[in-house]
Formats: structure tokens, sequence, C-alpha cells
């Protein structure tokens, strides 16, 4: 998606800033499917003395989401089973991250010239 800076912005009438806000409203979409996180693949060392891991050579690499929920930090493990659905929400929950974002510099704008509403 094409983020518009504040000059490119303000080259735009009010409708149009109104018409692109509308459009980008319309393409948040599937907010059931928010996870907001960052995937992470990471190799990992057991317990197991004598074992590969203990030289250098990790298990993995495992796939994980980062997320910042409720004030906490937390990594979980994703099953390789759900991998696919896991990414599919990240990528959705950025995609409308990154819409929100530019309503917002919309809103921004229209507000400057006092034209929110």
């Amino acid at each position: 998606m094409h983020k518009l800076m504040s000059d490119d912005l303000r080259a735009l009438t009010d409708r149009q800033l109104r018409t692109r806000r509308q459009r980008l409203a319309a393409s948040v979409e599937r907010v059931e499917l928010t996870l907001p996180g960052s995937l992470v693949r990471q190799g990992r060392r057991c317990s197991s003395r004598g074992c590969r891991c203990q030289h250098g050579e990790l298990h993995g690499p495992y796939l994980y989401v980062a997320l910042y929920l409720g004030g906490r930090s937390r990594t979980l493990y994703v099953p390789g089973g759900s991998e696919a659905a896991v990414i599919e929400h990240v990528e959705v929950t950025h995609a409308n991250q990154a819409a929100q974002e530019e309503i917002a510099r919309l809103n921004v704008e229209l507000l400057r010239r006092r034209a929110l509403g």
C-alpha cells in the first residue's frame, strides 16, 4: 500500500481525502484474524547431553510469534500444522494496521484544514 506523505496530502482536496479514507476503511477486513505480532524462526537447544545442539547445531528452526499484549511481551511456539493460519493472521493484521495508519494521516490532514467530519 502506497503511503502518502504530508506534502502529497496537501495537494489533495477535502473530497479526495475523504474518498481515500473511505476506500481505506473498506479495505480493513477480517478483523477476527487479528494477531498483532512478528514471526520469528529460531533454532533451539535441548537438554540432552551429547546432543548435536550442545555443540552448535541447533534443532529447528521453529516458527514463533512474538506478541506484545496487555503490557506484556511473550513468544509463542507455532506448531507446524498451524503455521499457514498464523502467517495469514499476522499478515492480515499488518495490512489492517497499515490502512489504519494511513487513515490517521488523512484525518490529521483534515483536522489541520478544520475539515474533519
